[in-house]
C-alpha cells in the first residue's frame, strides 16, 4: 500500500476518551481492551482513571459498536442523554436525514429522530459531544428547538408539543372551512349558484383554505422538494397550487376547461381536518408516558436547619430529608429515616394492598402514603429514581426503530419520487396520447399527487410502536429495544436463569450441617459474617436467618468475591470462605470428599447447598432452599405452545438442577455455570442456528442478557436503566415473561397490519386517481384528499386498539 493511501486511510480514524463504569480490578481493564480488539478498536484503558482512549474507524465501526462491545464485556460506558422537541420533523425522510447528519458528530453513539413525537433523542459521550455542538447541527438541518432536556426530565414536553399543534390545526381549520363548504355547497348542490365557485369569487373563496393549508405545509414541501427528498407536503403543496393556478388560468382564458378552485381548497381542508384528527390520536398514544409523568410530585417538603420548607423538585437533593404526609406521593427514592406508614406501590408492583414502611424500609417516588407520616432520606432524585428510568425508558423505545421501520423509510425515501414521476406520466398520456383537454389532465395528475400518502406508510410502525410500548409499560413490561419485533417471532430457545427467575428468588436457610468441630451457631456466625456486604439471594437468606436467631454479626475485614462461585472474608482474624463446591476444591484447594453423601442428600430435596470453610478447613454445609414460582409451570406451557425448547442455566449443583427441571420438566439444563458461562452456552446454541431468548436477573445475568438475541431481565430492582436485557419485566413475575411475547407478537401483528392497508391504499387507489376506470368512475382531487387524510387517520386509529390490549 502506498503511502498515500495509508494517509487517506488514516485520515477516517477518529480517537476519543470514553469513561467507564463498573472496573474494579486490573483484569477488568484487559477485558474491555480486548474485547474492543476484536473490533479493529485499538484501545488503552487505565484503572487508576477509569478511562479509555479509544481509536476507531466510524466507517468501519460505529461508536454503537463500541459501546455493545464494552456492555457484553460486562461493563457501560458513561454517556449522557439530550432529547430534543423540535418543529420541522414532518415525516420518516426528515427522521433519516437528521439521523445521518448528527450519527457523523464526534461523540455520538445514539440518534433517534420521531415525527410522530417531533422529537430527536441524542445519545453522546459528555467527555467529547456537547448539547451546543447538537443544537448547532439540529439547526443547520433546518430544526426549530422548541425544548430541550439534558440528561432526564420527568416533564412530559413531548406531549406538550403534540397538544400545541392540535391547537394550531384546529385554528387554520377555523379558517379554511367556511370558504370550502360555500365551494363544494356551490358545485355539488342546488343550494348555492354555481358562480361562486367561478371566477373571482371562486379564487377569493379558495384562498383562506390555502393560506392555512400553506401556513402547514408550504414551508416544508418546499425545503423537501428543493433538498431533493420530496415529502407528503411536498405533494399536497405540487397538487393544490397546481388545482388553484390552473383555475386562475381558465378564468383569465390561458387555458381552455372549467375552473376547480373548491379542488385546491378541499383537498387543504381535508388534509388539514386528518392531520388534526391525527394529533388528537397522538396525544392519547402518548398516555401511557403522561400517566407516569403525573405520578411525580411537582413539590416536596424539605427538612433544613430543623426547619420544614416547600420547594421544587427540582431543587431537592440527594441526602435531603423529605416530609410526606397522608395521600401525598412520595417524591424522591430514599429510605424511611422516621415514621411509619402504608404505602401502595401498586405502579410499580401491580399489588394493590399497600405495603407497611418503618425506619431503613426502601421507598421510591410516585407510590402513594395510604396512611402514617414518614420522613424520607433523599437517596436518587429526578432522572435518578426508579420513575424517571422508566419513562426514559419508555421514551427511549417509542422513539427508536425496528428494522421493519429502516425498511419502510428507505421505501418512503424514494416513493414521493415514483407518485411525481407517475403524475407527470398521467398528464402526458392523457394531454398527448389520449387527446383529452389540458383541465382534465391536469385533473387526474393533481388527483394522483393528492392520493397518494408515504404519510401512511411513515406511521404505520412508529404509532403501533409508541402506542403498543406504552401500553406495555402500564402492564409492568419495559421494552427497552424495538428490535425485539424483529426477533422474538424467529425464537427457539428460551434460556431461564434459576434463582429469582423460575425461583422466587427468596430462599431460606433449610439445614446447617457442622463438621470439624465447629457448633451450628458458629458456623452460620461466621457465614452470616463473611456474607453480610454480598446482595446475592443465597447470601441474604443466611444473613436474615442469623438475624432471625438472634446471632450476632460480626463486621467482616478484607472481603472478595468469585463470580458464580462465592467469598472469601477476613472474620475476627479467621479467613471464612462460603460458596459452591467449585470454590472449595478449585479455588481454594480443599478436600471436602468426607461432606460428599450429605450435600447430595441435600441437593436431591431440590436444596442449594452452600459450604462454609474456616481458615482452610471445612467447617460446614448450608441448605438454602428456594420455592419454585406458581407460575413458572403455566408459563412454560405457553412458550412450548409457541414452539420453543426450553432450557435453565444454573449455578447450583447438578443435582439441585435436576431436581428443579425434573419438577418443571424443561427439555435441557446446565448446571454449575457461571454468569461468564452462560453466555458462552448462548453463544453455543446461537452457533447452532438458534435464536436465544434469555430470561434472567437484570444485573448478575449480564453477559448471557447481553449475549442472547433477546434478554429479558426479571426488574424490580432500583436501578432498572443499568439493568441488561432487551426487556425488563417489573411485575407479574414469570406471568410477565409471557406478557413480553404476547405484546411485543400484538405490535408486531399491528404494524403489519397498518402497513399493509397502506401499501393497498396506495395501489388501489393511485391508478383510480390516474383515470384507469374513466369514465365509469372519476376521482376528483377533493375527494382524493379526503381519502388520503382517512388513510393516515385509519391508521393512527387502528394502532390506538393496542389501548385495549390486555394479557391473561
Amino acid at each position: 500500500m502506498s503511502s498515500r493511501k495509508q494517509g487517506l486511510r488514516m485520515s477516517t480514524k477518529r480517537e476519543e476518551v470514553i469513561k467507564i463504569v463498573g472496573m474494579h480490578c486490573a483484569s477488568c481493564a484487559v477485558t474491555i481492551q480486548n474485547s474492543l480488539k476484536k473490533l479493529g478498536v485499538e484501545a488503552e484503558v487505565s484503572l487508576a482513571t477509569e478511562d479509555a482512549r479509544i481509536v476507531f474507524d466510524p466507517e468501519k465501526v460505529p461508536p454503537k459498536a463500541i459501546l455493545e462491545a464494552i456492555r457484553r464485556a460486562g461493563y457501560d460506558v458513561y454517556k449522557e442523554e439530550a432529547v430534543y422537541v423540535v418543529e420541522g420533523l414532518s415525516t420518516a425522510e426528515d427522521d433519516s436525514r437528521v439521523e445521518a447528519a448528527l450519527s457523523k458528530l464526534d461523540g455520538v453513539f445514539e440518534v433517534s429522530a420521531n415525527h410522530v413525537t417531533k422529537s430527536v433523542r441524542v445519545v453522546y459521550n459528555p467527555l467529547v459531544a456537547s448539547p451546543a455542538r447538537i443544537r448547532e447541527a439540529l439547526e443547520r438541518e433546518g430544526l426549530k428547538i422548541i425544548s430541550e432536556t439534558v440528561g432526564e426530565d420527568v416533564e412530559d414536553i413531548g406531549s406538550k408539543l403534540v397538544q400545541e399543534e392540535y391547537r394550531k390545526l384546529k385554528k387554520l381549520l377555523l379558517v379554511s372551512i367556511p370558504g370550502t363548504i360555500i365551494l363544494l355547497l356551490a358545485v355539488y348542490t342546488p343550494l348555492l349558484p354555481k358562480t361562486l365557485a367561478e371566477g373571482p369569487a371562486g379564487a377569493l373563496l379558495a384562498l383562506p383554505a390555502m393560506a392555512a393549508g400553506s401556513m402547514r405545509f408550504l414551508r416544508s414541501g418546499l425545503r423537501a422538494l428543493l433538498s431533493g427528498r420530496p415529502n407528503m407536503d411536498s405533494l399536497v403543496i405540487l397538487g393544490t397550487y397546481a388545482a388553484y393556478i390552473s383555475s386562475i388560468a381558465v378564468d383569465l382564458g390561458l387555458i381552455a376547461g372549467t375552473p376547480f378552485y373548491e379542488a385546491g381548497a378541499a383537498v387543504m381542508t381535508f388534509i388539514l381536518l386528518g392531520k388534526y384528527l391525527e394529533a388528537r390520536m397522538k396525544a392519547r398514544a402518548g398516555e401511557a408516558v403522561r400517566k407516569l409523568v403525573e405520578l411525580q410530585p411537582r413539590k416536596a417538603r424539605v427538612r433544613r436547619s430543623g426547619t420544614i420548607v416547600e420547594v421544587d423538585i427540582g431543587e431537592v437533593k440527594p441526602g435531603d430529608e423529605v416530609v410526606v404526609k397522608p395521600g401525598e406521593k412520595i417524591p424522591v427514592d430514599g429510605t424511611v429515616k422516621e415514621g411509619s406508614g402504608y404505602v401502595d406501590e401498586s405502579m410499580l408492583t401491580g399489588e394493590p394492598v399497600p405495603v407497611e414502611k418503618k425506619p431503613g424500609d426502601p421507598v421510591v417516588a410516585g407510590t402513594t402514603l395510604v396512611r402514617g407520616s414518614i420522613v424520607v432520606h433523599t437517596s436518587r432524585v429526578g432522572k435518578e429514581t426508579v420513575l424517571g428510568q422508566m419513562i426514559r425508558l419508555v421514551r427511549t423505545a417509542q422513539a427508536s426503530k425496528p428494522k421493519l421501520q429502516s425498511l419502510v423509510d428507505r421505501v418512503a425515501g424514494v416513493f414521493t419520487w415514483i407518485v411525481i414521476a407517475v403524475a407527470i406520466g398521467v398528464f402526458a398520456y392523457w394531454y398527448f396520447i389520449a387527446g383529452a383537454p389540458l383541465w382534465q389532465a391536469l385533473t387526474f395528475m393533481i388527483a394522483v399527487l393528492v392520493v397518494a400518502c408515504p404519510c401512511a406508510l411513515g406511521l404505520a410502525t412508529p404509532m403501533a410502536i409508541v402506542t403498543g410500548f406504552g401500553r406495555a409499560a402500564e402492564l409492568g413490561v419495559l421494552i427497552k429495544d424495538p428490535g425485539v419485533m424483529d426477533r422474538m417471532h424467529k425464537a427457539t430457545i428460551v434460556a431461564f436463569d434459576k434463582t429469582g427467575t423460575l425461583t422466587e428468588g427468596k430462599p431460606k436457610v433449610r439445614a446447617v450441617k457442622p463438621v470439624n468441630g465447629f457448633t451450628r451457631e458458629e458456623v452460620l456466625r461466621l457465614a452470616a459474617a463473611a456474607e453480610s456486604r454480598s446482595e446475592h439471594p443465597l447470601a441474604e437468606a443466611i444473613v436474615e436467618a442469623a438475624r432471625e436467631e438472634g446471632i450476632r454479626i460480626p463486621e467482616p475485614g478484607l472481603f472478595d468475591s468469585f463470580t458464580g462461585m462465592g467469598i472469601v472474608a477476613v472474620v475476627e482474624g479467621k479467613t471464612v470462605a462460603v460458596g459452591s463446591e467449585k470454590l472449595m476444591t478449585q479455588g481454594l484447594g480443599l478436600d471436602v470428599d468426607g461432606l460428599a453423601r450429605e450435600a447430595r442428600e441435600l441437593r436431591r430435596m431440590g436444596y442449594t447447598v452452600v459450604y462454609v470453610a474456616v481458615d482452610g478447613r471445612p467447617a460446614g454445609l448450608i441448605a438454602v432452599g428456594d420455592e419454585v414460582r406458581p407460575e413458572a409451570g403455566e408459563v412454560i406451557e405457553y412458550l412450548r405452545g409457541r414452539g420453543v425448547r426450553i432450557v435453565m442455566l444454573t449455578g447450583d449443583h447438578e443435582d439441585t438442577a435436576r431436581a428443579v427441571a425434573e419438577r418443571l420438566g424443561l427439555d435441557e439444563y446446565r448446571a454449575q455455570v457461571t454468569p461468564e458461562e452462560k453466555a458462552e452456552i448462548v453463544k453455543e446454541y446461537q452457533r447452532r442456528g438458534e435464536t436465544v431468548v434469555m430470561v434472567g436477573d437484570g444485573i448478575n445475568d449480564a453477559p448471557a442478557l447481553t449475549q442472547a438475541d433477546i434478554g429479558i431481565a426479571m426488574g424490580g430492582g432500583t436501578d432498572i436503566a443499568k439493568e441488561a436485557g432487551d426487556i425488563i419485566v417489573l411485575r407479574g413475575g414469570l406471568r410477565g415473561v409471557k406478557a413480553a411475547f404476547e405484546i411485543v407478537s400484538k405490535v408486531r401483528a399491528k404494524a403489519a397490519q397498518n402497513l399493509f392497508w397502506a401499501f393497498i391504499y396506495n395501489i388501489m387507489l393511485i391508478p383510480v386517481a390516474a383515470g384507469v376506470l374513466y369514465p365509469e368512475v372519476v376521482l376528483r382531487p377533493e375527494l382524493a384528499g379526503l381519502a388520503m387524510a382517512l388513510s393516515s387517520v385509519s391508521v393512527t386509529s387502528w394502532s390506538l386498539t393496542l389501548r385495549r390490549l390486555r394479557v391473561d
